[in-house]
């Protein structure tokens, strides 16, 4: 694997930056499914940071720069606004997917994730003063179990995770919330303090 956290990856201006996330940490069966390989990923000491189980999550839409509290307030009322009309839905976690970066798990079906995704790149490109990265050709639904924090031959980690292999796991999402989230390279993953929970429809 290659170190996730390479200068280019970074966060120029350190943040907080405010990010848009699915808390996978409140959903007890992906906290057994990231358990499941919990033992495994510890293995490699320092060369991975194993995201903890109350940081779990599926990023929706960053924010990368910082904003002013009068942003905030707008961001807000846009999100109410545009997730008004979201009905919940399930999705299925997993496979996990050996990366180049991280090991990350798969979220199905994609096309219920991107309608998600456009609908909180809308409202924040509804804000004044709010700049978003180019939109992906494809949204790219998952979530991270741990990020390379060296690198490192992962041909026996690939081996050993794909034959693990725990079932699957279905849950429901019904909200996402705003978040201020924090980089955290000396640790290997990322963190956040919550601005609001935001309900679906």
């Amino acid at each position: 694997m290659e170190n996730f956290f390479v200068p280019k990856k970074i966060w120029q201006g350190g943040g907080p930056f405010p990010h848009v996330l699915v808390l996978l940490s409140e959903y007890p069966e992906f906290r057994e499914y990231a358990r499941a390989h919990h033992d495994l990923l510890s293995e490699y000491g320092d060369k991975l940071g194993v995201i903890p189980e109350e940081w779990l999550h599926s990023t929706v839409q960053g924010i990368h720069h910082a904003i002013d509290d009068g942003q905030l307030d707008k961001l807000r009322d846009a999100l109410r606004v545009e997730l008004a009309g979201m009905e919940p839905f399930r999705v299925q976690l997993g496979p996990v997917w050996p990366g180049v970066t991280a090991v990350t798990v798969a979220v199905y079906p994609e096309d219920v994730m991107a309608e998600l995704n456009g609908r909180v790149r809308t409202a924040m490109e509804k804000v004044p003063g709010i700049s978003l990265r180019a939109k992906e050709a494809r949204f790219w639904a998952h979530a991270s179990l741990t990020y390379a924090r060296a690198d490192f031959p992962d041909r026996d980690l690939n081996r050993a995770l794909r034959a693990l292999r725990p079932p699957r796991v279905d849950i429901t999402i019904d909200r996402v919330h705003l978040v201020n989230q924090y980089q955290r390279p000396n640790l290997g993953y990322y963190t956040w303090d919550v601005v609001e929970e935001v309900p679906f429809g």
